[in-house]
């Protein structure tokens, strides 16, 4: 943030307040103290306070509206400059040119009517002449303003739906994972059928049926298995050799057989 939007900022929040709370003290304070106190020393206390508290009111008047409308052409500007952080449809999305047209018109009404509570022309004397109600009413378009005010200014962090950076580079990093996973499950479907697959550190992987076992136990099943197969190709081997001894006798026992299989 740049020094002359915080000093902006600044003033107008300031004059704000010496305008509300100027107008909260006359409603609630001075004008019932005002009144019990008698008609003539009324009107002497109110053209006392005039002289004194209107300066403060074209003050504030005029800080408001320079401030205001310095603050409001700055965003449109930093709107403008950046689409990419506050979308290129912020203003519609959030309503601010709305908002703003009536914030501005409510404070013009109170500007009008606090300049009438505190004036001395003709024109503006039925003001004073209900001094109480249209101060009532003056304090509640003051506190519209405060509350649409706030209402605008949490809009200043941009449009909701924009991408927040966190998320972004999460999703980016699920997605980079997701595909990952995926490239590892085509190479697995594109290895050799039938033949004993290796896991990540070369080994041979579990069984499906050792699943919550320790490892020394399935090492110790593995083993038994290994010996039980040598002994079942040792026998097959032994087996095979004594079917071809047993075949040679045979042929050699039969009439002939000596010349038959020399020839």
């Amino acid at each position: 943030m740049d020094p002359v939007t915080v000093l902006l900022r600044w003033a107008h929040v300031l004059a704000a307040i010496t305008a509300l709370g100027g107008l909260l003290f006359a409603r609630f304070a001075f004008v019932p103290a005002a009144e019990e106190l008698g008609a003539e020393t009324a009107d002497r206390l109110h053209a006392g306070v005039r002289r004194r508290w209107l300066p403060w009111v074209i003050g504030a008047i005029t800080l408001l509206l320079a401030s205001g409308l310095a603050n409001y052409i700055l965003l449109m500007r930093r709107v403008k400059a950046d689409p990419e952080l506050w979308g290129g449809d912020w203003m519609r999305q959030t309503g601010y040119h709305t908002l703003f047209g009536v914030k501005f018109l409510l404070a013009l009404i109170v500007f009008y009517l606090a300049s009438g509570l505190v004036g001395r022309g003709a024109g503006t004397q039925w003001i004073r002449d209900a001094r109480k109600q249209w101060l009532s009413v003056t304090v509640g378009l003051g506190v519209a303003v405060v509350l649409i005010s706030g209402w605008m200014r949490q809009l200043h962090t941009g449009v909701n739906d924009l991408p927040d950076p966190v998320k972004a580079y999460a999703r980016t990093y699920l997605d980079d994972i997701e595909a990952a996973n995926a490239a590892a499950g085509r190479d697995d479907d594109d290895a050799p059928r039938g033949g004993p697959r290796s896991g990540p550190s070369g080994e041979n992987p579990r069984p499906a049926d050792s699943e919550g076992k320790p490892d020394s136990e399935v090492k110790t099943e593995r083993e038994g298995k290994t010996d039980a197969q040598e002994k079942i190709d040792g026998q097959e081997a032994k087996e095979a050799d004594g079917g071809a001894a047993s075949e040679d006798r045979e042929a050699a026992a039969a009439p002939g057989g000596g010349e038959a299989a020399a020839r």
